[in-house]
């Protein structure tokens, strides 16, 4: 694990930039004010072009012509990709042919807004096309729901109180053929999850899939810890249908906290977790992965897919959205990763090569 975490970019604060010729803006055209953080903190120069994703089915709140009209003022030359939540399949394809167009050497990957499966799609067709990537992340100032929210709805008992629900319900689990895998298929299966706001998501996926085993994620925030706490007891009714030693819980009382707890910013933390439970279950286990949780914690779910492409991805994907989305701009952040299809071979590689060795010395580098 450590030659992995070893050899990952660090998040670094995002300052005013210029991209030039070869370089790719990905952006969504989402409601959130966030939306717009990347098309005012970078330039184009000549020859820059940007992408923004336009969201189906339509929400009148999205604000993709905005957006485009933004990008251009800023000096991009920007083109328009659908892309449907409920079908998202040809996303790839079509991102793919809008990067062929011109001669991207590098795609800056906006997620502030944006779907956390199109963001794994999005860095997947980057890794075919062996872009360097950039991951570009702005924080919210105020996130929905709010604590105020939360302990109302604690202090009338239900865990399904909507108060503290951003989504209006899930439309379904979606897949798509590039993120899927058919290893092991036929044999007991193990879903890994993230905790959120909204334990239907979750309950979803395991509606959909029937795992044998449930492994959920906690989210760490950086700020408003009170959050962290928040997700589990959404949680807390689903958690106790399962095993106890796959989901382990430290502390007494409302001061309980899932041991199994994750950055929601910085993504090196959930690598490592998932990299863990990835070696603890691969062998008897097929393992379907749900990127539920932070926009960061996706990029890491990614990472970690890229790495073992026997991990299936499912993702539970929410018909709407309530008014109780994040406000405001605050920090901005980056990571950038260099072509990302010889990077993730090359780390794919060594970590086999270490594994192996350690697990067994006598195997040769080549088996291994």
């Amino acid at each position: 694990m450590a030659v992995v975490l070893d050899e990952l970019p660090e998040l670094t604060q995002c300052h005013p930039s210029t991209l030039s010729a070869g370089d790719v803006l990905l952006v969504a055209g989402g409601f959130e004010d966030r939306a717009f953080a990347s098309a005012d903190i970078f330039l184009g120069a000549a020859g820059a072009r940007a992408i923004a994703l336009d969201y189906l089915p339509f929400d009148a709140r999205n604000r993709t012509a905005e957006l485009c009209q933004k990008l251009s003022a800023r000096g991009f030359s920007a083109v328009v990709v659908q892309y449907d939540r409920y079908h998202p399949e040809p996303l790839a394809e079509s991102l793919a042919y809008a990067l062929r167009l011109g001669t991207a050497r590098r795609i800056v990957i906006d997620i502030s807004g944006m779907s956390k499966l199109a963001i794994m799609i999005a860095m997947d067709v980057a890794c075919d096309l062996d872009l360097e990537v950039t991951i570009f992340y702005a924080e919210a100032e105020q996130y929905g729901p709010s604590k105020n929210d939360y302990d109302t709805a604690r202090s009338q008992g239900s865990l399904h109180q909507p108060t503290v629900q951003l989504y209006t319900g899930v439309q379904g689990v979606m897949r798509t053929s590039r993120l899927s895998s058919v290893a092991m298929q036929g044999q007991p299966s193990a879903a890994i999850a993230f905790m959120s706001f909204n334990e239907y998501v979750t309950q979803a996926l395991v509606d959909a899939v029937y795992p044998s085993s449930l492994f959920l994620i906690n989210g760490r925030p950086p700020a408003l810890t009170w959050r962290e706490a928040a997700m589990y007891w959404i949680h807390e009714q689903l958690i106790t249908e399962w095993p106890s030693e796959d989901n382990p819980v430290t502390g007494i009382g409302d001061e309980r906290l899932p041991l199994r707890a994750t950055s929601t910013l910085h993504y090196g933390d959930t690598v490592r977790e998932l990299l863990g439970l990835y070696w603890q279950i691969a062998a008897d286990y097929r393992i379907l992965l749900a990127p539920t949780g932070s926009k960061m914690q996706t990029v890491a779910s990614y990472l970690v897919k890229a790495l073992h492409p026997d991990i299936h991805v499912e993702y539970p994907t929410p018909k709407g959205f309530l008014d109780l989305y994040s406000t405001g701009i605050a920090q901005k952040w980056q990571v950038s990763f260099p072509a990302l299809g010889r990077w993730t071979r090359g780390i794919r590689l060594a970590e086999r090569r270490s594994r192996f060795a350690n697990a067994a010395p006598h195997i040769s580098e080549s088996q291994a």
